[in-house]
């Protein structure tokens, strides 16, 4: 495997950054073991790898250094790398977000003929995109640009791309996108920044299988297949609670403890089946609209916490039942 893997990471000793970048790699090496690993970070993410957390350094091949701008927040730190990977590494790369675990050979990837290369968000096209309408407006509101030629809204979590001029360049618009995004208009995701500049340039970024990025919390139509599993930093979300160990801080807090990787933690890693807890079920299209909605959220949220309102609900239930119940048996007689 010719292609060189990518993770940028920001991180101290209070978050668990550095410890989900640790799972992920982790599993790249159980899969991939002869393949070139560099883990770009700071120089504050450099001063903290001592003692337990300097054990990530037998993981990867390079561990590189780069001086970020003075001012930036660790937030600002990070998508700095981020949109800045390309210029500071030789070679083809493939970038890979810390929140993943990786459940198989990457060894096709040199194959992908695109200089970059991305899956869609939710895995769908952008005018079947559930939060189109809002989406739309965030982008117009932030570059002043709309989206009605666009064919895809590009996830940034897993990123090919070539060496060269082209590229390169490309990279150079990103970080400029991305700062004026964060410092004119308060929103430092990259995410629509990349969408910014992948218009600027003609639409550059291709389709990449989805199984190189599965975002399982939008869509398990990629499961089957388990390359690059994307679980995103979801952990005290009500929407993926009980769904998957890896939405939780549980293995990671263990990582940080342990400085490393134990056997009952291994144990997880290394047998696919134990990242989906069971019981789970899968929901169609329109249960996952609902769940997500505002209203779907606070009824799940009432039905966690056993509140007043779920209570009263479900006696309403249970009273509808227990009417039709005697309906039922009235006709009967």
């Amino acid at each position: 495997m010719k292609t060189k893997i990518v993770y940028c990471i920001v991180s101290n000793e209070k978050d668990i950054y550095l410890e989900q970048a640790w799972v992920s790699i982790y599993t790249l090496r159980k899969h991939n073991p002869d393949a070139e690993v560099i883990l770009l970070i700071d120089k504050g993410t450099e001063d903290t790898l001592t003692g337990k957390r300097a054990g990530i350094r037998g993981l990867v091949t390079e561990v590189l250094v780069v001086d970020t701008p003075a001012g930036f927040n660790a937030m600002q730190r990070s998508r700095y790398l981020k949109t800045n990977f390309r210029q500071f590494i030789s070679g083809d790369l493939l970038f890979i977000d810390s929140d993943t675990v990786i459940g198989g050979s990457l060894a096709a990837i040199d194959d992908i003929e695109a200089e970059i290369a991305c899956v869609p968000d939710a895995h769908k096209a952008l005018d079947s995109y559930s939060q189109l309408v809002g989406l739309k407006a965030k982008i117009l509101e932030i570059f002043g640009i709309d989206m009605n030629d666009a064919t895809y809204y590009f996830n940034s979590g897993v990123i090919y791309v070539k060496d060269t001029k082209r590229t390169r360049d490309f990279f150079v618009d990103w970080y400029n996108q991305w700062k004026f995004s964060a410092f004119e208009k308060g929103c430092n995701f990259d995410q629509p920044a990349l969408f910014a500049t992948d218009k600027k340039n003609g639409y550059e970024i291709k389709e990449l299988p989805g199984e190189y990025n599965c975002q399982l919390f939008l869509s398990l139509q990629y499961l089957h297949k388990g390359l690059i599993l994307h679980f995103f930093n979801e952990k005290t979300s009500l929407r993926t609670k009980g769904f998957s160990p890896f939405y939780t801080d549980e293995i990671y807090q263990r990582v940080k403890e342990d400085g490393g990787i134990k056997c009952d933690i291994k144990c997880i890693l290394n047998d696919s089946s134990k990242w989906i807890n069971t019981p789970s079920f899968f929901v169609s299209r329109e249960q996952l609209y609902f769940i997500t909605s505002p209203v779907g959220m606070q009824l799940f949220e009432s039905y966690l916490s056993n509140t007043a309102l779920y209570r009263f609900l479900n006696m309403l239930n249970k009273l509808q039942w227990k009417f039709i119940a005697m309906r039922n048996i009235f006709r009967k007689n």
